[in-house]
């Protein structure tokens, strides 16, 4: 493990309810990206990768006329041009997703909004299954699990059927589906985070759906980090949380603009067109 006591004890205390300023956060992923070795900077690429994933998806949904263009989610490695030249040079594509898109690319553009991001996603997470054990993989393999078990519990309310429902065991999408849920003593101990979880989600409103799901991610990632200091596994924690955080300011600007909520009123309107 390598020890960057000096990056961390100089970098500020974060808090999930407190906004740095957009210039701020970039700063402290630049000193991040300057100080850690090579080995590590593979790891630290996956939360690049991840926002990567999410421009993709909503660049190729805007392209083939699904949804509204929505700005690039920062930090990014592929900005609007490369996601616009993919097309003439697919090696601008992180190796994971070369073979997928090769495939595919004559064909995605006939498929709807739903499969573009459900097929992207699954890549993704299998490329993630076979990364080392580590708090990469662990961190966004409970991602995985986390978004399944948010898209089972409005299955249940929506009537539509998500693929990544498949990601949850049985016993989890039988509790979930019922209305209302039935949360067994055992799920409550294994996941003490659902109950307020259930509750965001119920209230239908994007903020505070997105503040329940980024205060899991976040204690999630201080629970994969818990008695490290200083190494490489308190680094990717403090990277986690910069990204989250990152996150949180652009959800704040898109809600200035109404933006969140016209595309959560486009996404109930693809849900239901599932009925």
């Amino acid at each position: 493990m390598n020890n960057y006591y000096y990056i961390l004890s100089s970098m500020p205390e974060l808090s999930l309810d407190k906004r740095p300023a957009e210039e701020d956060l970039e700063e402290a992923i630049s000193l991040i990206l300057r100080q850690i070795n090579e080995v590590d900077q593979e790891s630290l690429a996956w939360f690049f990768r991840r926002n990567d994933l999410y421009n993709l998806i909503e660049f190729w949904q805007f392209e083939y006329d699904h949804l509204l263009e929505r700005p690039l989610r920062k930090p990014f490695q592929l900005d609007k041009e490369a996601l616009i030249n993919i097309k003439l040079e697919p090696e601008l594509l992180p190796n994971y997703l070369q073979d997928w898109y090769a495939e595919h690319k004559e064909t995605m553009m006939h498929w709807s909004s739903n499969r573009i991001e459900t097929e992207l996603h699954q890549v993704f997470f299998e490329a993630i299954e076979e990364l080392p054990a580590g708090f990469i993989r662990d961190y966004f393999l409970f991602e995985r699990d986390l978004r399944a078990l948010m898209a089972t519990y409005h299955q249940a309310r929506y009537s539509f059927l998500d693929q990544e429902t498949n990601w949850l065991n049985k016993d989890m999408r039988n509790s979930l589906q019922k209305k209302p849920a039935q949360i067994s003593n055992q799920m409550h101990l294994e996941k003490p985070y659902l109950e307020e979880l259930l509750k965001a989600l119920d209230t239908k409103d994007p903020s505070s759906i997105a503040l329940a799901v980024h205060q899991v991610l976040w204690d999630k990632a201080d629970a994969l980090s818990k008695a490290h200091y200083f190494d490489t596994t308190a680094l990717l924690n403090y990277s986690a949380k910069l990204f989250l955080l990152y996150r949180r300011e652009q959800l704040h600007d898109n809600q200035n603009e109404a933006r969140l909520q016209s595309l959560l009123d486009e996404a109930l309107s693809n849900i239901h067109n599932h009925d």
